[in-house]
Parts: C-alpha cells; structure tokens; sequence
C-alpha cells in the first residue's frame, strides 16, 4: 500500500504516522511516498493524503475549517482535508476505519466541526489557587514535556483543538520582565529551562492543531512578586489586599507588563484569558474597568493581535461587552459556566436564562465559549456517548463558538489514586480515562457518530467482554447525573456527589430531606413532592419517584453487565485494564443502589415529617439499612484498587471506607427524626 501525503506539515505528519500504524497493525505493508510524487493514475493500491489547495481531488473537501471528506477510486482511497488540521482528523478517521474494520471495510464520508472550540479547561499545579494531593503530586510530573507530548497526542486524536492553561499567577515562571526584573525569583540559568519548557510546550500543541491559553485569575499575585516590585508585604496577603491590589499604579503597570512579555516572548502561544470577579472588589463595571487599563493594554502594547477568553463567573456579560471586548483587538470570547460546577447533572443546563447571563446583550453581537466544569467524579471512570451527545447539541447557538471542559478540583495526570497493583498498566489519569476524553472531544466533532463506533473500541481493548463492558459502563454513567438533579448544589466545594461529601463533611440524610432540586430541570424536589401529595395535588414533572427509578434501573444494569461479564471470563482473563474497569462498574452499581435507598429514605422522612406515622420512619430505617450495606459493599471494591488522597475543594479525604461511620449515623438519624419538634 502506497501512502502519499506531505511530510513538512507536523499536523498532516501527525495522522499520516497514526494512518500508518493502523495499516502496518493489520498487516499491511506500507511504502511512504511524497505527495508531489504522485502519478498521474495510481495503478496500485494507494492512500493520498492532502489539503484541498493541493488540487489532488477538486472540490473533495468541505470549505469549512478542519473539514475532510474520504473518497474512493479505482485503487485509492483520497482523504482530503479542508486545511491541515482538517487532513489530520480524516487520516485519523481512516485510520480508526482501519484499526476496527480492515482496509475492505472503508466507507466514503465527509465530516465538518460541529463545535469550532473543543477544548480541555487544565488548572496548572504551580502556584495553583487551592491546596490538595492533586497539585502537590501532578506539580513534577507538569514539568515533564514528555507528559504533555502524551496528552497534547491524546488530545488531536480526539480532535480537541484548544487546551486552556489555568494558573493563580504563572508569569514569574515564563519571563523575566526588563522592568521590573527582580519579580522573578529564579536564576537565570532555571528561568532559560522553563522557557525551553513552555516554548515546546506551544510548539507541540500548533503541530498537533491544538491552540493554547495561558488564563489567570486576574489581579491574584504572590507574595515573591509583590517583594520584586518593592511594595508592603501585605499585598500579598487575599485576606486584605484586594482593594490596595487593585488600586495601586505599580500592580497595574506590571500586569501591562506581563501580559506584553508573555505575547511577545511566546509566538506560538495562541491567546490568553482572565475573569473579573476573584480577588477582586468593587462593582462589576469598575473590576472590568481594571481587566481594560492592564490586559488589554498589555495586548495593544505587544502588538499581536490574538484571541481573548474573558470568564464572567456567573455574572452579567454586559459590561464585558462594552468595557472590553468593544475595545479589543481580537475576537473575544465571553466564558460562560455552563453547568456551573456540575457538567455531570443535566444536558441542558438553563442557568444563562435563569441566571440573566446575556440580558442587554445582543447576541449577534458577542462570541461565547462555555466553560464546563467536571467537579463531580474524579475517581470512577465514566463514559454515556448518549448524554454527551445531548449536551453537545444543547451548546450549538449561533452566538456559541465552543466549549472548554474540566476541574477546578482535579488534574488527570499522574494517576496518584490508583494503588500499584498488578493490573496497573499505565501511568496517567488521562489513560485510565480515556473513554470520557474521547467521548467529549470526539462527539464535539461529530455528534451523529455511531455508538457502533465506541463499541468497536471496546471489543478492541476488552475482546470478547468488550460490548457488555460498553453497555454497563453507559448505565453505569447515568448514576450521577440523576442524583445531582434532585438534590442540586451550585458550587464544587459545596457537593462532591461522587463521595456524597462537601466542604462541610458528609451529606447526611437530612440534608437529603431539605434537599433542593436542580434549577431549570424539571424536577421536583423532595418537599415539594411529598407536599403537594399531602395537599392531594398532582405535582408536574420528574418526581423523586422517577429519579429514584432511574437510580435502580441504572445500578441493575450495571451490576448485570458486570456479572455477565465475570459469567463469560475465565478468571485468568480478567486482568489490567478489564479488571479495573470492571471493578470501576460494579462500584458505580453499588453507589447507584446507595443513592436510590437515600433517596427513597429521604422521601419517607419528608412523609413522617407531615404525619407524624411511625411506618413512614421505620421504612426510611430499612432503606438506610440496605443503603448501608452497598456502602459498605463499595468500600470493599475501592479498596481493592484506589487509595485515599486529599481533596482540593471539600478539603476532605476522598475514601469510601473513611465514611462508613457517617454512613451508619444516618440510620440514627432517622431513628430520632422529628424528635423533640
């Protein structure tokens, strides 16, 4: 099989490599050619890979930016992509057609962006703005290139094409300012390898088609800057500092600064970002004032003209609007958080209409990009391609340019959770979850792709257990979702739904009781439900009951996809990967019956809590019981693979087992529900 394609673009290079080991893997003897050697008529089995303005195929391809189209004649198969980035994803694609199917099996199509924007929201470990085991460990393994070469890989083929870098204050680690030099606590000949650091790291991300950010928290700024500029130590310190921060000339004219050397320091860095709101005080028009006099400036005073995120964080994009983006260079994309804290809750989140995101606003007028936060599982592994595809289609407005996805929480790097056992063959976070990164950047592509498709995956990886392993990890994954759209809580340090935890320690049952349901969803909660019932009304919409249903149907079929899987393997057979996965779904049937007890305790606790019958009590005793009893079954699975680690946000250890305890006095407190009321 002769391939033909244009070497000197790293992003065509890129597909053609992974092209090629998807041939040479079904036993395919590949020859390499250059594509300005291409005959006239190909006489022998080929491949040709190109760009639409190499005239190979005329009108082969889409107009639209990363497009391709995979044509067939005679003896060739054409994969023509838009621009390079668009012939990169079509050797991907045929490659995947390959990998799954053989070279017969083949098909024409043509495939254009569904989302422009699909990107990865990473928190960086250095200076990070919160404390936990996930920065403390991951802060070596960032410094690693050979990490991100890895996850930059992982990302273009799954077709992402921006990767958001989020830092509390990253620019003493990148540049020296001639200005105020002495802001940079480093030695030369450290600062000279971070640089080398950085300027591959943008590099590998343009040859992969991935563009970068560097974003910050604003006006957030350590204590050895605030010494480097000469300025009070209590400048430093967020308890006080906010007010004399934001007014102080000097910090202002550094951020200038900054924000010119960055741009003009790193040329293949695409565009930066920040959010008026953290740190900051003042009304929402004076700390977007302050956004205008520093990192708009910065970007005049660079003389590039780039790309700008502008987060909002839950506020008006008004004064965005006409404070900056009106007056920027480059096109400004106003971030939105989509689901809030909680991507994992419902596919059509409605706080930017119930929240006023856009009011004054003309939405012709503006770009945004949303923000989407995964602060509800970080652990057990997830993959519903049915619920991400609703998510996605729910995205696509006119006034939407894409979405950015990740934790604010969490980092899927080193995977310092899993315990090294015998079935541990990788070493990143982002491997172990490789399902959910490729569902969210794959479908943002290609919504209609065929659930065929990730099948064909797992029967890859898993054999023979592969299509059961699909089926009981998608229901598996319907697990939180439900939960969190009956008892809602906004922010990620207030519900961590994956360990039934927050900031304040475990949820109890009466928190369920009280328990509101998600904004916008259709749900009704827990008090109002039994409420309205007392009142002989028929309430409208999702019930408890429904939710409840759903818990169990998702956690039945789970587990039945896991038992069906340890009926068809010989023990020897379930091993690595398999192994962990599927303890990973027996876990999440067990965390599913643990809610649907909860639940259904909860709703019989609202019931005695208006008549007063002691059945009602007795009966959310017993769920509490059964409920138990799958906690207590779940500690066990964690155990058998994970171990405990700080968490970021609740600043709680995250451990099945650790809460066992707190498990066991729900029972209690049901037993003396309504006493002494």
């Amino acid at each position: 099989m002769n391939i033909y394609y244009d070497g000197k673009d790293p992003r065509v290079a890129f597909g053609a490599s992974r092209l090629i080991d998807a041939l040479r893997s079904r036993g395919v003897y590949v020859l390499e050619r250059r594509l300005s050697r291409l005959p006239g008529e190909t006489a022998v089995a080929s491949i040709i890979l190109a760009t639409a303005d190499a005239a190979v195929v005329s009108g082969a391809a889409p107009a639209e930016a990363e497009s391709f189209a995979i044509k067939t004649a005679d003896h060739a198969i054409y994969v023509i992509g838009s621009d390079p980035r668009g012939a990169m994803y079509g050797a991907l694609d045929l490659a995947e057609q390959v990998s799954l199917g053989g070279i017969e099996g083949v098909v024409e199509k043509t495939e254009t962006p569904f989302l422009r924007m699909r990107g990865i929201k990473f928190n960086l470990p250095w200076e990070p703005y919160d404390t936990g085991d996930v920065f403390a460990r991951n802060e070596h393994v960032c410094w690693d290139i050979d990490f991100w070469r890895q996850y930059i890989d992982m990302l273009a083929a799954n077709r992402y094409n921006c990767l958001t870098l989020w830092s509390r204050h990253p620019f003493h680690l990148m540049f020296r300012l001639d200005k105020y030099p002495g802001t940079t606590p480093l030695s030369d000949a450290e600062l000279e390898e971070n640089m080398r650091f950085f300027r591959e790291l943008f590099r590998h991300a343009r040859d992969r088609g991935v563009d970068t950010y560097v974003i910050t928290w604003c006006v957030d700024i350590i204590p050895a800057v605030i010494e480097g500029l000469g300025l009070p130590p209590h400048f430093a310190d967020p308890r006080t500092s906010h007010a004399v921060r934001q007014q102080s000339e000097q910090i202002k004219d550094y951020f200038r600064e900054c924000v010119k050397t960055l741009l003009l320091t790193y040329r293949d860095l695409t565009g930066i970002g920040t959010s008026a709101s953290e740190e900051m005080v003042g009304d929402a028009r004076s700390r977007e004032q302050w956004v205008t006099e520093t990192y708009l400036e910065g970007v005049k005073l660079s003389g590039r003209t780039v790309p700008f995120i502008h987060r909002t964080n839950m506020q008006s994009g008004k004064p965005v609007k006409e404070l900056f983006a009106d007056k920027y260079p480059g096109p400004t994309y106003i971030s939105w958080k989509y689901s809030n804290a909680h991507m994992y809750s419902h596919p059509k989140p409605m706080f930017e209409e119930l929240w006023g995101a856009w009011e004054g606003l003309d939405l012709d007028e503006i770009k945004v990009t949303y923000t989407v936060r995964n602060d509800d599982i970080h652990t057990l592994r997830w993959g519903d391609p049915e619920y991400v595809c609703e998510y996605v289609k729910q995205m696509k407005k006119p006034y939407v340019h894409g979405f950015y996805w990740g934790a604010d929480g969490y980092i899927w790097g080193v995977d310092f959770q899993h315990a090294e056992n015998g079935h541990k063959r990788w070493t990143y976070d982002f491997e172990r979850q490789w399902y959910q990164f490729a569902l969210w950047g794959r479908i943002s592509y290609n919504p209609d792709l065929s659930e065929d498709t990730w099948r064909g995956h797992f029967r890859q990886r898993y054999g023979k257990a592969g299509d059961e392993l699909c089926a009981g990890l998608k229901a598996a994954s319907k697990i939180v979702p439900a939960v969190s759209r009956l008892f809602w809580v906004n922010y990620d340090f207030e519900w961590h739904p994956e360990g039934c935890l927050s900031g304040r320690g475990f949820r109890t049952i009466e928190h369920f009781v009280d328990g509101k349901a998600m904004p916008g969803s259709g749900v009704i909660s827990i008090r109002e439900y039994v409420g309205a019932l007392r009142e002989g009304r028929k309430p409208e919409g999702i019930t408890p009951e429904d939710i409840i249903g759903e818990l169990q149907e998702s956690a039945e079929h789970a587990a039945a996809a896991a038992e069906r899987v340890r009926n068809l393997l010989a023990p020897e057979e379930i091993d690595g990967d398999l192994e962990c996965l599927l303890l990973d779904i027996e876990a999440w049937a067990c965390l599913g019956s643990y809610y649907e007890e909860k639940f259904r305790a909860a709703l019989h606790l609202a019931q005695f809590s208006l008549t007063a019958e002691a059945k009602s009590k007795a009966e959310a005793v017993e769920a509490l019981q059964r409920a138990r009893d799958r906690w207590l079954r779940l500690s066990a699975l964690w155990s058998r693979h994970y171990k405990p680690y700080r968490m970021t946000r609740t600043k709680l250890t995250f451990g099945w087992p650790l809460y066992a305890d707190a498990v066991e006095r729900d029972i209690e407190m049901a037993r003396h529900f309504g006493d002494g009321r």
